[in-house]
């Protein structure tokens, strides 16, 4: 193979949004080797995925943006690609969950991370798209080398034996998040090609996310001393739970905050200069935004947007989230729509016994499920205050 000859099709300027993501870095993709086959992490000859000078060659990129070992490159995207899509989909994931019961509840549309693809808008929710997948790709990178997929990248050890703070020591292993990141970094600020403020906005919004990685690392101490006593402590980082790293951004979105630009501004080195102080001033912590938001209540085809009516919500049940709970004012009350309690009569197994031998013997139960959904008001009045709930059997 030349030098500068890419094996795959797939190059990260090309992917423009998770999906494609998923699919081009997917064993079996279009975008794996002329076969379609993964390359499994260690597997490539003469690279060394983790801090060797290969890595450093493989991932430097010059100052036009290109790739300056573009063989090393391809390598190196062979090895991770498919860390890095099972991140991507797992950001996809817990945006549907963080706002399943949002008037905007990530549908498909919303899912494309660049802004030379059709998705246009810079608002709260594309920021926080850009922070949950980003997020995503680092923390399944940092698992993955943690747990031993990739050649000579394992655990964070580089503070062992340090002090950390009164009565505990750095030791044991810790999560590689500098190698998530490193890497992360690569492949998704690689989307965005643009230069412009919302080029500006999703590279901010794409630091704030592997900013809530680390942010959510927790601390795990284990107890040295004699007959059980804890003279001292060795303590070590480790991941959360993805779905904390999700609660944390969905508090940074709520708080998200507006920045603005000149309209018009263009893509001069002055106009580039001045996008790129107004966003320095800004966290890298924080998300960020410069259009208000649609009206999500509201079908817009021409925004892809479905509105409210016919979603389902929640009135009752146990261990309901503050989400769930709200659910029927957000969607249905606050949007002008009524409530429809639809009840239907549901056949499951129950009461199933084992008999000897071998069988497994079930009753058929009947049971009513009741579900509530936001429809039209009937006659007049528009919209009003409160909910009304109308039953339909």
């Amino acid at each position: 193979m030349d030098e500068g000859q890419a094996p795959w099709e797939c190059h990260p300027h090309h992917l423009t949004d998770t999906g494609a993501l998923h699919s081009c870095l997917s064993p079996g993709g279009r975008g794996v080797g002329g076969g379609g086959t993964a390359v499994r992490a260690g597997t490539s000859p003469g690279l060394t995925p983790c801090g060797g000078n290969k890595t450093r060659r493989a991932l430097s990129v010059s100052k036009n943006g290109m790739a300056s070992q573009p063989a090393y490159l391809v390598l190196a995207y062979l090895i991770y690609s498919s860390s890095v899509a099972a991140g991507a989909q797992s950001g996809i994931e817990e945006c549907k969950h963080q706002f399943a019961w949002e008037r905007w509840n990530c549908p498909e549309r919303a899912l494309q991370l660049s802004t030379h693809s059709g998705l246009r808008s810079a608002n709260r929710e594309t920021a926080f798209v850009h922070a949950i997948s980003s997020a995503g790709v680092m923390y399944t990178l940092t698992r993955n080398c943690s747990l031993g997929d990739f050649d000579n990248c394992g655990c964070d050890d580089t503070r062992n034996g340090q002090l950390g703070g009164q009565g505990w020591l750095w030791g044991g292993c810790s999560d590689n998040v500098g190698f998530g990141e490193a890497i992360s970094k690569q492949f998704v600020d690689a989307l965005e090609t643009g230069q412009d403020a919302r080029a500006a906005m999703n590279l901010h919004n794409n630091e704030a996310g592997r900013k809530a990685v680390k942010g959510t690392m927790q601390r795990t101490c284990k107890c040295h001393g004699v007959s059980g006593s804890c003279t001292t402590q060795t303590c070590w980082l480790q991941l959360p739970e993805f779905r904390e790293v999700g609660n944390y951004l969905k508090e940074k979105y709520e708080r998200a905050l507006q920045v603005d630009v000149l309209r018009g501004a263009g893509n001069s080195a002055a106009s580039r200069g001045a996008i790129a102080d107004t966003f320095s001033s800004i966290s890298r912590k924080e998300l960020v935004h410069l259009e208000d938001s649609p009206n999500y209540c509201l079908e817009n085809k021409t925004l892809g947007l479905a509105g409210t009516e016919g979603r389902e919500c929640v009135r009752r049940g146990k261990g309901l989230g503050r989400g769930e709970r709200r659910s029927c004012r957000r969607l249905c009350g606050d949007c002008g729509l009524a409530v429809e309690e639809r009840r239907a009569d549901t056949l499951s197994s129950c009461n199933c016994k084992f008999h000897w031998c071998c069988a497994v013997k079930c009753e058929q139960c009947r049971k009513t499920v009741t579900k509530y959904y936001c429809v039209k008001r009937q006659g007049r009045g528009g919209r009003r205050r409160g909910l009304s709930l109308r039953r339909k059997h």
